[in-house]
């Protein structure tokens, strides 16, 4: 099932909470998942040390077309852009109450997860080579 992982600068929780369920919807939509898939997607939060940073996108997943890809990035890109929080004002702007700009572009990675990763009940048989 897909696995989203986010870089961005510090989100609070109940932030983290919105954008989560954001990319979950999107995810389904996009990637024709079913409604009962929606628990096996995971959204992995990683703060950045530099909050000037941009944030990126890391998505995995199986079956990624270029049609799905397509369609995720036209979605997700203006959602995070409108739910991420706005770059830190620095001392000066604040002082000149300069308005911080949300972030424009998000960088999204896509990559393809093979089965054997993902399914956390596969089993490698080596007994076989150990007997011969």
């Amino acid at each position: 099932m897909p696995y989203l992982r986010l870089y961005s600068p510090d989100v609070p929780v109940e932030d983290k909470r919105v954008v989560a369920k954001e990319l979950i919807e999107i995810t389904l939509r996009t990637l024709h998942l079913r409604p009962k898939e929606r628990n096996q997607i995971t959204v992995q939060f990683i703060t950045l040390a530099w909050p000037d940073a941009g944030p990126s996108l890391e998505v995995f997943g199986h079956d990624l077309t270029e049609l799905k890809k397509r369609a995720f990035v036209e979605e997700v890109g203006p959602a995070l852009a409108h739910l991420l929080p706005m770059k830190p004002k620095s001392r000066i702007a604040q002082l000149l109450r300069i308005k911080a700009h949300p972030p424009r572009q998000v960088a999204i990675q896509f990559n393809e997860l093979s089965p054997a990763i993902s399914d956390p009940f596969v089993v490698i048989d080596d007994t076989k080579s150990r007997a011969a």
